[in-house]
Parts: C-alpha cells; sequence; structure tokens
C-alpha cells in the first residue's frame, strides 16, 4: 500500500442495506445513472494514495451508517463491468453479509465500504482513509468473489476473506499501531510501529523475530522456498508472506476452527496467543455464536479455486 492493507462526504440518499423494493431500487438507478457529481470522471492521479493498484475494477463506493450504507460515488467503468456496477442489489446483499458476521461493536472502525471487480485476481482489502489515522478505514471486498452470501458458514471462502480483512483492521488500528512513533522498538509494520502489547508485536516476537533478517533478504522468486523451510510456523502459505498478513490470517484460522489447537509448533503457539485475550474469545463467541452462521465443519475454503489467487510476497493484497 502507500499505507494500504490488501474505508468524500457527499450524501444523496440513505437506505438500507437489506432493501429490495423493486420501484425503491429503479428510482436508485435513475439517480444513481443521472447524477453528474457521483459519475463525473476522476482526474489523472487525483485522489492516488487512496486508491489501491487495481484502481481500474473499482465499482461503487459508500459510506457506512451504521448497519446501512449511503452511496458516495459511482466509479468510471468500462462497459464490461457496468452490470456488476449496477447490481446495487448484490453490493447490499454484500454488505449485509459482513454486517452479519462481523458484530456491530467491532465495526465502529469502518467508514467506507468498497465494492470492486477483482478480475479474478484480488479478493479484498483494507486502507486506513486519511493516512497516518488507524481510527477510520476502508473495507473493500470484490463482487465476483461474493459467492454464497445468503448464508454465512465457515466453508464459505467469502467468510473467510471478510474474517481476514477485518483481522487487518482488529490488529492495526489506533489502539495497536502508534502511527507517529518517532522510534520504534517494536515491530514497524507500514502503518506505524507496533505497540509493545499488540496483538502483531506478540505474533512477531513467537515467530518472526529471528527468521525476520532473513525473511527481509529473499529474493521475489523466494517466497515458497521461505514457507517450506518454516511451514510449522504458518497456518497457511499465504501467512508466510508478512507479518501483518500471519496475524490476518491466523485471526481467521482462530475464528473458523472448532477448537483449540492442542500441538506446540509455532503456528500453534501464535493460535494459543489468541486465546490468551479474553477480548478476542468473546469475540469469537460473538461470531460462532450468532443465529447467521452456520457453525460446520471449516476448512473447505482452503480448496477453492479462487484461494489460489492468495500468492506468497503479494504484500496487502488478496
Amino acid at each position: 500500500m502507500k499505507n494500504k492493507l490488501l474505508i468524500l462526504l457527499v450524501l444523496a440518499i440513505s437506505f438500507s442495506a437489506c432493501q429490495d423494493n423493486e420501484e425503491y431500487w429503479d428510482e436508485f438507478d435513475d439517480l444513481s445513472q443521472n447524477d453528474e457529481e457521483y459519475n463525473e470522471p476522476e482526474e489523472e492521479g487525483n485522489n492516488s494514495d487512496h486508491n489501491h493498484d487495481g484502481a481500474e475494477g473499482q465499482l461503487t463506493l459508500y459510506q457506512i451508517l451504521g448497519a446501512d450504507l449511503s452511496k458516495i460515488k459511482d466509479f468510471n467503468v468500462g462497459s464490461d463491468l457496468l452490470a456488476f456496477q449496477q447490481d446495487y442489489q448484490k453490493h447490499f446483499d454484500m454488505w449485509n453479509f459482513v454486517t452479519r458476521l462481523i458484530p456491530e461493536n467491532q465495526r465502529s472502525r469502518l467508514v467506507e465500504f468498497e465494492v470492486f471487480h477483482g478480475g479474478g485476481n484480488l479478493l479484498g482489502y483494507v486502507e486506513p482513509i486519511n493516512e497516518g489515522d488507524l481510527s477510520q478505514w476502508k473495507f473493500a471486498l470484490a463482487i465476483d468473489a461474493a459467492e454464497k452470501i445468503e448464508e454465512i458458514d465457515f466453508q464459505n471462502l467469502f467468510t473467510y476473506v471478510t474474517i481476514h480483512e477485518f483481522g487487518h483492521v482488529l490488529t492495526l488500528n489506533e489502539n495497536q499501531i502508534n502511527a507517529d512513533a518517532n522510534s520504534c522498538n517494536g515491530f514497524e509494520t507500514q502503518e506505524g510501529c507496533a505497540r509493545s502489547d499488540s496483538y502483531l508485536n506478540q505474533l512477531f516476537k513467537i515467530g518472526w523475530a529471528d527468521i525476520y533478517n532473513e525473511f527481509e533478504d529473499l529474493e521475489e522468486d523466494e517466497g515458497e522456498d521461505f514457507y517450506e523451510k518454516y511451514k510449522d510456523r504458518f497456518v497457511s502459505d499465504y501467512a508466510a508472506t508478512n507479518p501483518g498478513e500471519d496475524i490476518a490470517e491466523v485471526f481467521a484460522f482462530f475464528i473458523t476452527e472448532p477448537n483449540r489447537p492442542n500441538g506446540n509448533t509455532i503456528a500453534d503457539q501464535k493460535m494459543k496467543m489468541m486465546y490468551e485475550q479474553d477480548e478476542l474469545v468473546e469475540l469469537r463467541e460473538q461470531i460462532r455464536q450468532s443465529e447467521s452462521v452456520l457453525r460446520l465443519q471449516p476448512g473447505s475454503w482452503l480448496t477453492n479455486p479462487l484461494r489460489k489467487q492468495f500468492r506468497i510476497g503479494r504484500q496487502h493484497k488478496h
């Protein structure tokens, strides 16, 4: 990112994320197509720090208002993406999925929601709204990866992606990272310095401190070899991408795996670290006990073809 992890204030219409009145949608479609302010072309280079590298796939940006959304803008798109952009019902179904999965008291830092088309490459990302402010975030999900959003279960890749991305906000917010530190005695992320008692700093001490210099010296094509060498340290190959992705992966496994690990590998120790945090255990129970969540046997998302898009060495993008 330039402080990104793979979140404008013009309000026209506030609406519920679960609104499905046909007449309402016809009216909204007319407004979204005719409102020049929402659809005016973006100047070249404008707001480049705010957009991820796959900006050509951006569809629609919304402001988050509790459980509801208010459209900020439609991005200019080609004819091949227009149908995805105009599928507003799918956009709101995607957001409704997030609100059913992530408890309301955990979503206060989510300020914007972006729907984009990942082109079979990017599944989701998060980023701070403003550089240096880790209290407000954009939450972005790919419409082409939004499968089976009518039900929430831990076999669904979209469930995993949502939890993984939320894990970034959970572990990189202002209470976890000091964005203004002049010097850093802990692990230093692109967002700032991990506080000594932060989840990320604890994970770094457990599984990265003694190999981080080796990691930093890796050539671009050596990521797979690094993972194979230290396989027992990571819950997945993608976790070996960097410590920030590692903790998001650990969090996703912490939520979706049914039981606390009983082994003693470094990967197990990372998971156990999360079980030692009362607030994380409470969050886990909130998610797993939600009536919206089907607690089925987890793990099938590991074999989902879409997951092949997760590549070692791809920093902050999924």
